[in-house]
């Protein structure tokens, strides 16, 4: 019997043939990740939504969202939640704000409604202490107004569109309340040709 000191030519190419598929195969899961991030990014947004919209109805309080905008690019970056509370709307730690990844842009079309439409909080005198120790009132010159209320009787005030849309993806997504549902709804909305 011969003692072969090497690897024949059809176990290289196997070999060679498994390696190039799991390559390929790497490679389109990559991709595929990578197409995968905007959309979930989109549910995630959707999910705290409608978190948002449930304890309006669950605690019987206005919840509201407003935007953080960027200063240089005027882009939103983050959404705060807010209450309305003892006439004036409050940020809320509960739940966190959503911050936006992936260079995200959300774009507001809301029926145009004036801003004493939405429940708008009451102009407060807040005391305060001077340096010499003595209490002197001062007027609040920080109002929080949100860009959309969710009322606990299942309704959104203003009406209209969000959209979510990212730099490197084609598409859109677009959210909208549903009266009949009283849920948020999620649409992905493809570039016009």
């Amino acid at each position: 019997m011969k003692h072969s000191k090497g690897f024949t030519l059809i176990e290289l190419l196997v070999v060679v043939a498994i390696v190039v598929i799991l390559a390929l195969a790497s490679i389109l899961a990559i991709n595929q990740s990578s197409d995968r991030r905007y959309p979930a990014e989109a549910e995630k947004l959707l999910i705290w939504l409608q978190q948002i919209a449930q304890r309006s109805s669950l605690e019987g309080a206005a919840y509201g969202l407003i935007a953080k905008i960027e200063e240089e690019s005027q882009a939103t970056i983050e959404l705060q939640p807010v209450i309305y509370y003892r006439k004036r709307w409050v940020e809320v730690l509960s739940p966190e704000p959503f911050v936006l990844d992936h260079n995200g842009t959300i774009t507001w079309d809301m029926e145009s409604i004036e801003a004493d439409e939405l429940i708008v909080q009451s102009r407060s005198v807040l005391p305060q202490i001077n340096q010499r120790g003595e209490i002197e009132e001062v007027e609040e010159e920080d109002f929080l107004l949100p860009e959309i209320a969710f009322l606990p009787d299942g309704y959104v005030e203003p009406e209209g569109v969000m959209q979510l849309s990212f730099n490197a993806y084609k598409n859109a997504f677009n959210y909208q309340w549903d009266d009949t549902t009283n849920n948020i709804i999620m649409e992905l909305v493809e570039p016009s040709r």
